[in-house]
């Protein structure tokens, strides 16, 4: 390519000299002389051209290997360099050299620029969201909330019929029955009492009056035996007195004891009543709920629940409403998250060691400002720190080290943490252990380590130089006396081989570009 380049050059400025003399030496007029009969032509003689040599490349099968280098230095294993997760202008920084810090304490901050006015505005919006969020829901839930309100006293009157009975309601109206029973015997033994005494008095007066009349009868017949004797007279007169006091007497004990007699009836009839009504009461506490009453009831509370279901089925906020909360609500997450990224906090109880911020100074994330003693490990154990926070390393893969201190040997490591792990997340840089631990080496020492990201085992292979591509890729094998187009498929790819996974077999010989 390269030679066809210069030759076209070549070419190109032999054209433009012979015209360039053209252009610069007009003609001069001169007198036209035929040629001589006898001149003839000499021949001119065409070289043959030779074509150029090919470069070919053999399909060979080996390994294939794609690996990166970082470089690191060696750091003590209680070394830790702290790191912001964002970049930023520094806006304080609280602590120095030789100060010692406890995990959660806010090592420095970044400048918040206007993070603190939109997280008030955010607020502003999220509280906005959800005012109108919770008047629309208001709106909707008055039919819920009464319906519910219907549904609680349904309940609560169904619960009333099946409760048993209060056994203090039940104590007192059997005291209540045997007060009543024991006021209608007491009613009955009094008013007994007092007819007994009014028919006994009645008795003695009847006696009297049976005296009286045989008195009476007696003094009659000494006055009708001689009508002349006044003592008779006199007799007769206190009889007939006698008499009627005796008539009196009957007549008004006669009332008295058929008032006595009728009063015990009565009173005997108004105890009864009311030992009937305690009674009742205590039946009535006694005999549980009406079977109707309590029918109609869970009738009540069917329904009451329906309407509840109805009232809560109906509620139907428009989502706009709820997406507006949402979003305002993950727009104030996201500021406070974005503010706390600004802190840079201690995961871990240890010393600083050094400082390499000052306030007003920018920051990337990610670059170390603090560099941390954690004595909670070994500090005269040692470790490779890489201080990049984008290499492609995980916890627990393996790696190659050289270290500047011992040229030409290699030594095997594993990556034990990566950035953002550790306390806190706040480590950066990619912590290494090496084996054998027993090399000598001070904290500083530069080391390259070597990661392998991918590696295939008894591949077929070509150099790049052999592959040509369009829409796919392909290479020209000879065939005969001119080149054959083959398409393959290519895997792994290093800047000296490109894994070939189909379309040549080992040994196969194409032409390179």
């Amino acid at each position: 390519m390269r030679k066809m380049i210069v030759g076209t050059a070549l070419i190109g400025s032999l054209l433009l000299s012979a015209c360039g003399s053209l252009a610069s030496a007009p003609p001069t007029p001169e007198t036209w002389t035929p040629p001589p009969a006898t001149a003839t032509p000499a021949p001119t003689v065409i070289p043959t051209p030779t074509r150029p040599a090919l470069t070919t490349y053999t399909v060979q099968r080996g390994t294939i290997e794609r690996s990166v280098e970082l470089q690191g230095r060696v750091a003590a294993v209680g070394e830790r360099e702290l790191s912001f997760a964002v970049d930023g202008v520094v806006k304080a920084v609280y602590v120095t050299p030789n100060t010692n810090i406890t995990r959660g304490q806010v090592l420095a901050e970044l400048d918040s620029g206007e993070l603190d006015d939109r997280l008030t505005q955010a607020k502003q919006q999220y509280a906005q969201a959800r005012r109108q969020l919770e008047r629309a829901l208001n709106e909707l839930r008055f039919p819920l909330r009464r319906s519910e309100i219907d549904l609680e006293a349904a309940r609560a009157t169904l619960a009333q019929l099946l409760a048993p009975p209060d056994a203090a309601k039940v104590t007192a109206a059997r005291a209540a029955l045997q007060q009543a029973e024991a006021a209608r015997d007491r009613a009955r033994n009094d008013a007994s009492a007092v007819k007994t005494r009014a028919e006994l008095a009645l008795q003695q007066a009847q006696k009297r009056l049976i005296a009286a009349q045989a008195e009476f009868s007696a003094a009659s017949y000494a006055v009708e035996q001689d009508k002349t004797d006044n003592r008779a007279q006199e007799r007769l007169a206190r009889a007939g007195d006698a008499l009627r006091a005796a008539e009196e007497d009957v007549a008004r004990l006669q009332i008295e004891y058929d008032t006595a007699r009728n009063n015990e009836i009565a009173a005997v009839q108004a105890a009864e009543a009311q030992v009937a009504i305690a009674q009742a009461a205590l039946d009535e506490l006694l005999k549980g709920p009406d079977p109707l009453r309590v029918a109609e009831a869970r009738r009540n509370v069917a329904l009451a629940e329906l309407a509840v279901e109805q009232a809560r089925s109906a509620i139907q906020v428009d989502p706009t409403l709820e997406r507006a909360v949402e979003e305002a609500k993950k727009g104030v997450e996201d500021i406070q998250r974005q503010i706390e990224s600004l802190k840079l906090v201690a995961g871990f109880d240890g010393q600083i060691l050094a400082v390499n911020i000052a306030p007003g100074s920018v920051t990337r994330a990610g670059e170390p400002v603090f560099i941390a003693l954690d004595p909670s490990v070994a500090a005269d154990a040692l470790e490779v720190l890489i201080t990049s926070s984008a290499a492609p390393l995980v916890v627990g893969q393996p790696v190659s080290i050289t270290f500047a201190r011992y040229p030409g040997a290699t030594y095997q490591g594993t990556v034990i943490s990566i950035p953002g792990s550790g306390p806190g997340g706040a480590l950066s840089g990619y912590h290494i252990a090496y084996e054998p631990t027993d090399l000598k080496l001070s904290s500083g020492d530069a080391a390259t380590v070597t990661v392998v990201l991918a590696r295939r085992e008894n591949a077929l292979w070509l150099p790049p130089k052999a592959i040509r591509a369009d829409s796919r890729s392909y290479v020209l094998v000879q065939r005969g006396d001119r080149p054959e187009r083959v398409d393959i498929e290519t895997g792994l790819t290093t800047p000296d081989r490109v894994e070939i996974l189909s379309g040549l077999n080992e040994g196969d010989v194409v032409i390179g570009q």
